[in-house]
């Protein structure tokens, strides 16, 4: 039943709901017998849960409906029980009995195994007109943590009589895979309040929304408001919040019938909270869900919108990763939701290539193979370093890495990766064990490929190629639309995603959050507006410039990109904040710089404005630079920019006078309603300024928590070294005997460079221990321990 039959078997997975950890079947190679192993991870110690599961005949057997018939045969000692199982079966189908022997064997104080085989009884003969089936069943118990355990369930069973094998092993399989959410629900309602932390929470939620799915989308509410009040009242910790604000199940029950309404924000404190005002909290957290990319950040938006809801977190603090679980749960079913983001994504991407491939086949019409072959180089760009992220990405896998990386190669070679990523971050995906970057880094780099390789530069190859054509079809210029609409709208929600997200609002509190709580969608829309017009201006200033004179293009970025790196030499900021040697640090910042710069022009985005990427003051020059360049490239085309051909006249003058007036009124226009009308007040000044991207003594002493000073180490040293070093020695040496007591989960000693650790630690952790810092480590190890660029400013 273990490793031994599994190597010659098929081994499939099988869907379940997302509180389990795992599940799959493996099945013989004759297909005779099947063994479904399901996987669980409780917050409870291994003896409790032993106990639990040995005494309680109804969690262990969660498949069985209520209206088997159960009767303990014998008990020779209280680890050793044999109990008989009738099960009624609908026509045509005869009932099934079982006959099962149940051993509980306590291996150690940290795991535990259970048994159940079939067995004969004389007390239980098989019965006319009955089939005895047959079930077996291991449970290990194993203790993982202090009050944490995973619970390992592998069955096999067969129902016998006429029901052929292959319909045996498909009836059989969803049904013995949720043998372990039984466990963890019991334990889920039994947890004392006090102790529920967020791993808990997170679960509990998760099961809110699993109960509740039968009867959440019906449009008569009383089912489900029967239900959940069941729940409600068996879940310890929703029973005390319940208790204390008796409209409490209000505000849930109407967030998981999440239907979309209007509703308005209110700024009633906890106390003053009514029934009505829970209801239309309730009703908004729809609207939090379609208004937002991950369901962290609407369920951020959410609580923001409603202050009491924040009083309530303060009061009952698994309420918040609680909700944040319910949102993803029904992010997951909706079809707006996970799905739908995933197939926008996918859409727009697949759209954009495919008016790429049009072009390409367009550009080699009309003999202009230079266009052509240009386009090709940017998609198979775009195309080599996304496939390069593959592997970088996935190549220390713990499990199934070929098979996984031959997955994510096909969805970069569709077209389709943009999808799968948007997906995975909005359903709340979690890293895999050994992968070097997070879903949501894997996202921002993504979309960090398709803008730099191929979208701003095939945007502006097809503007040049339409200002030099023959005929100026119809066709060219809607591609031209669609890539400038997919480029704005990657670059907005890579702003939007950073900024709205709550862990880089709380880290980088000085400088996230400039997008405001409450009307979010109108926000979106008019950050859209903005960046779609720069988009459009440095692209066709570009390309005008691009065809009066390529040499002077090149001068042109070469002076622009050259001042911007003197300018960040001079403020001592140039290298990026990934930890890495000084030496490959003053190789790779400058490309990366660059490469920071060029995105920024061409799209305006806001989170430019961060001190560790251009600053306020330089992003905001850049922009109005950007626009300025539109005249300077049009006067420069009307004057020196040769006709194309004797039969193709250049664009007129007045037109391309008009169209750059209309584009900067335009984006003034926009750039003014979203910096005075739509960004967050007290946020406002990261629009201009001044403050460099190196960490000075000020900006060490403002940071108050020791989890928020040591993630310094995830800063690149040569940004705050020179200042705050000795101040970092002298704080890690009075705390670490401190850190190494308590054990917090920010205490990783692998990020500590050798110079900020006491003497005696370093001598007693010893010279050869992995580390990273100013040994330096490998930049994929870096990515790997969580740090992004411009993601703590």
């Amino acid at each position: 039943m273990e490793a031994s039959a599994e190597q010659n078997a098929d081994q499939r997975p099988i869907k379940t709901p997302s509180v389990l950890d795992n599940a799959y079947m493996v099945t013989s190679k004759d297909g005779s017998v099947s063994t479904v192993r399901a996987l669980g991870t409780i917050r409870a110690s291994a003896d409790k849960v032993a106990a639990q599961l040995f005494n309680f005949l109804d969690t262990m057997y969660i498949n069985l409906t209520d209206t088997a018939t159960r009767k303990l045969l014998g008990q020779p000692n209280d680890r050793h029980i044999i109990v008989h199982i009738q099960e009624p079966a609908p026509s045509p189908f005869r009932d099934r009995d079982f006959v099962l022997c149940m051993v509980y064997t306590p291996i150690s104080a940290t795991e535990h195994f259970i048994a159940a085989i079939d067995v004969e009884h004389e007390e239980a003969p098989v019965q006319s007109g009955v089939v005895r089936a047959s079930l077996l069943r291991s449970l290990r118990i194993l203790q993982i943590a202090p009050g944490v355990c995973r619970l390992t369930i592998t069955s096999q069973m067969d129902v016998r009589g006429s029901v052929p094998r292959k319909v045996n092993n498909t009836f059989v399989a969803p049904m013995l895979s949720v043998a372990a959410l039984s466990t963890v629900r019991l334990f889920m309602h039994v947890k004392d309040p006090a102790a529920m932390e967020a791993a808990d929470a997170k679960v509990l939620g998760q099961l809110l929304v699993l109960d509740m799915n039968e009867v959440r989308g019906k449009s008569d509410a009383q089912q489900l408001e029967g239900k959940l009040g069941t729940f409600v009242d068996r879940t310890a910790a929703l029973r005390s919040v319940q208790d204390e604000f008796p409209w409490f199940e209000t505000l849930l029950l109407e967030a998981l019938r999440n239907r979309l309404r209007l509703q308005k924000g209110s700024s009633k404190a906890l106390a003053d909270f009514k029934e009505e005002d829970a209801r239309k909290a309730g009703r908004a957290f729809a609207n939090a869900l379609v208004a937002n990319v991950t369901p962290v950040a609407a369920v951020d938006e959410w609580v923001m919108t409603y202050p009491a809801l924040g009083e309530l977190e303060l009061r009952f603090p698994f309420v918040r990763p609680m909700m944040n679980a319910v949102a993803s749960e029904i992010l997951a079913q909706v079809p707006w939701g996970v799905k739908f983001r995933a197939y926008l994504g996918a859409g727009v991407s697949v759209v954009d290539g495919a008016s790429d491939a049009y072009m390409v086949k367009k550009f080699y019409e009309m003999g202009n193979t230079g266009a052509a072959e240009g386009l090709l180089a940017m998609v198979g760009g775009n195309l080599a370093m996304q496939m390069l992220n593959v592997y970088t990405a996935n190549e220390g896998l713990k499990k199934d890495k070929g098979r996984t990386m031959l997955r994510e190669l096909l969805y970069v070679v569709t077209f389709v990766r943009p999808g799968v990523d948007a997906h995975r971050v909005a359903s709340g995906a979690e890293q895999l064990p050994g992968a070097a970057t997070t879903p949501l880094q894997e996202m921002l780099f993504t979309k960090g490929c398709e803008l730099v390789f191929e979208a701003i530069p095939g945007l502006v190859l097809q503007l040049a190629a339409l200002l030099v054509a023959e005929e100026k079809n119809t066709s060219a210029i809607i591609s031209i639309f669609i890539s400038a609409a997919s480029t704005a709208l990657t670059s907005t929600t890579l702003f939007w995603d950073h900024d709205t997200d709550p862990f880089e609002r709380k880290r980088g509190a000085e400088w996230i959050g400039i997008i405001p709580d409450v009307g979010r969608g109108s926000a979106f829309a008019v950050a859209f507006m903005m960046i779609t017009l720069q988009v459009f201006a440095k692209a066709a200033a570009t390309a005008l410039l691009a065809v009066t004179n390529k040499s002077w293009l090149l001068g042109y970025f070469a002076v622009d990109h050259a001042l911007h790196l003197v300018y960040r030499l001079m403020r001592q900021d140039l290298p990026i904040m990934t930890p890495m040697p000084a030496t490959l640090t003053y190789l790779v910042s400058p490309i990366v710089r660059i490469v920071f710069k060029t995105i920024n022009d061409f799209t305006g985005s806001p989170v430019f404005r961060l001190p560790l990427l251009l600053g306020g003051a330089y992003w905001l020059f850049s922009l109005i630079a950007s626009q300025a360049s539109v005249f300077f490239c049009v006067h420069l085309y009307n004057e020196y920019a040769e006709a194309p051909s004797d039969d193709v006249d250049k664009i007129e003058a007045n037109a391309l006078w008009a169209g750059a007036g209309g584009l900067a009124a335009a984006w003034l226009c926009a750039f003014a309603y979203f910096a005075f009308w739509v960004a967050v007040p007290e946020y406002r000044h990261t629009l201009w300024s001044w403050h460099a991207g190196r960490f000075s003594r000020d900006d060490f002493l403002k940071i108050e928590s020791d989890e928020g000073k040591f993630g310094l180490f995830d800063v690149n040293l040569l940004l705050w070294e020179s200042e705050n070093g000795e101040d970092m020695k002298a704080w890690t040496a009075e705390n670490w005997a401190r850190w190494k007591a308590e054990k917090p989960a920010w205490f990783v000693v692998e990020k500590v460079p050798d110079q900020f650790i006491p003497a005696a630690e370093l001598a007693q952790l010893g010279h050869n221990r992995k580390r990273r810092g100013s040994a330096a480590g490998s930049v994929r190890e870096s990515f790997r321990e969580g740090a992004g660029e411009g993601a703590a400013e």
